[in-house]
């Protein structure tokens, strides 16, 4: 009987820090060429569609609130909502970065996702309450 090996996709990379340095988007436009160009807007796409997705989802009556509870509520649960569809985007763009050797590993992409989903659930909840 065999165990499973804990593999490096898992973990960070060592050489991380790297992928956000001017030098490397250097040499991944010399490498990539007009797939780059692509790849980036690409992923700008990838991170703002759950934010989209979150104001389409979003009660117009939750911007209306009429009582002071009701102003509290929905700029907690909006701001909430922000973080938590930005969250989701990273972890999205992330997966999206295996395309060029840039993943930053599963956990990364699971913590944000998480945290995003859990993130952008209480907005909503928060949003319910308003009235």
């Amino acid at each position: 009987m065999s165990l499973v090996k804990f593999n490096d996709y898992w973990k960070i990379p060592k050489n991380a820090k790297k992928y956000f340095s001017p030098k490397q988007e250097k040499e991944l436009k010399e490498k990539y060429g007009i797939w780059y160009t692509f790849h980036t807007i690409v992923s700008i796409v990838i991170l703002f569609f759950p934010l989209i997705i979150f104001f389409c989802v979003t009660p117009t009556s939750a911007f209306e609130p009429t009582t002071q509870i009701g102003n509290m509520y929905g700029a907690i649960g909006f701001f909430l909502g922000l973080i938590g569809s930005c969250s989701i985007g990273i972890g999205l763009v992330n997966v999206f970065m295996i395309l060029i050797k840039q993943y930053l590993g599963h956990l990364v992409t699971l913590i944000s996702i998480i945290t995003g989903l859990l993130l952008d659930a209480v907005g909503l909840f928060l949003f319910s309450m308003v009235i």
